[in-house]
């Protein structure tokens, strides 16, 4: 889908290299998390914008599955790691419900296809029964980074569940404040969780 070109001049964040990078330190109030990372950096100026905007609003799921392969084999070797998962249990890879009736409108949920993506490269499952969209509130683009936390209180459901290590995967992290909502959301029914983020791209 891209060329070798492409391919070497994506804006890769390299988050899987250190666990103390930015996205994670970003998530600093959150003591339960145990690494968050993302693919891209997403910026105005860069033509990957386009590309995440085509996967994100356009139908174009394959993007998203293409490019949850790619990022797939960069986070082997940072969540398939025994540290990371308990008694050598692979993760199980969640990706972030969206409500019934945007769902219908959008046709699909782009963070399915990145999990499946990401599955299909790193051969972790996938549940997207785990945790459910309760409420549609407005829109995160208008809001600021309090008022986007205050816009997602209680807007997920989740249910007790048997597995031991969870990765909420996203297309985009801006504040933060959606996928906090969800692994609050998965904490407060399964507390013995080991959670852990990624996302396809990260807004600086």
């Amino acid at each position: 889908m891209l060329c070798m070109s492409c391919l070497y001049d994506m804006p890769k964040t390299y988050h899987w290299q250190c666990k103390q990078n930015p996205l994670f330190c970003s998530f600093s109030t959150l003591p339960f998390l145990s690494g968050a990372v993302a693919f891209l950096f997403f910026r105005d100026t860069s033509p990957y914008r386009k590309l995440l905007h085509r996967f994100k609003y356009n139908g174009l799921c394959e993007i998203g599955l293409y490019m949850g392969q790619l990022f797939g084999k960069e986070l082997i070797p940072f969540y398939g790691t025994p540290c990371f998962c308990e008694q050598g249990i692979p993760p199980v890879l969640v990706p972030v419900p969206m409500s019934s009736a945007k769902r219908r409108k959008r046709g699909y949920n782009q963070a399915e296809w990145l999990a499946a993506g990401l599955s299909a490269a790193t051969g972790w499952p996938v549940d997207v029964t785990a945790i459910a969209r309760v409420t549609e509130k407005r829109s995160q683009t208008v809001f600021n980074k309090q008022a986007r936390q205050e816009n997602m209180k209680d807007a997920f459901l989740a249910k007790r569940i048997s597995h031991h290590t969870i990765i909420l995967v996203d297309d985009v992290i801006t504040t933060g404040a959606t996928m906090e909502s969800c692994a609050r959301a998965l904490l407060d029914k399964n507390p013995e969780l080991t959670l852990a983020f990624a996302a396809l791209a990260y807004v600086e």
